[in-house]
């Protein structure tokens, strides 16, 4: 028998080779369906490994709450920047300890810094990612230079 060909019956049984086959083709297709949905991402789910990087002006560091406050200026580039809005004040998880892949890195103007030693009212770039219950974590923050610090430490020289 061939594929597609209708089963012969024969004393009132359906020929089992045909129906095996058809079981067997069917079951396959079915458990590719349910992994093809058990991880596809769903079409509202935000992207939890991708940082996103944000622009904003330094609030404060609590650090018995292992958290610091930022007021956003430009909500950034990101799978999740639409999660913040610009004017609005977010606070974002660090960890202080740990690998560089775990805890939150510090660069002041280019050099490895503390998060105690950001003052309030600096601009810095925040980046961040969704971890589980949508918690923002800040895996990084640069500190940079305002327009003042910048022309103080980079005047032309006069010649």
């Amino acid at each position: 028998m061939s594929y597609g060909e209708i089963p012969e019956q024969q004393g009132g049984q359906v020929n089992m080779k045909c129906t095996n086959q058809f079981l067997a083709v069917a079951t396959s297709a079915s458990v590719a369906f349910l992994l093809v949905l058990a991880f596809a991402p769903s079409a509202g789910a935000q992207d939890k490994g991708k940082s996103t990087q944000t622009e904003a002006q330094w609030v404060s560091f609590d650090a018995a709450g292992e958290t610091i406050t930022v007021k956003v200026k430009k909500p950034g580039k990101g799978p999740n920047a639409k999660l913040l809005r610009r004017g609005k004040e977010v606070a974002f998880k660090v960890k202080k300890e740990g690998s560089v892949l775990t805890r939150t890195t510090v660069a002041i103007n280019g050099k490895k810094g503390e998060i105690e030693e950001i003052n309030a009212g600096k601009t810095v770039f925040v980046y961040w990612r969704l971890l589980e219950g949508d918690v923002m974590f800040a895996r990084k923050i640069d500190v940079i230079f305002s327009e003042e610090e910048f022309e103080a430490r980079y005047k032309p020289v006069d010649e």
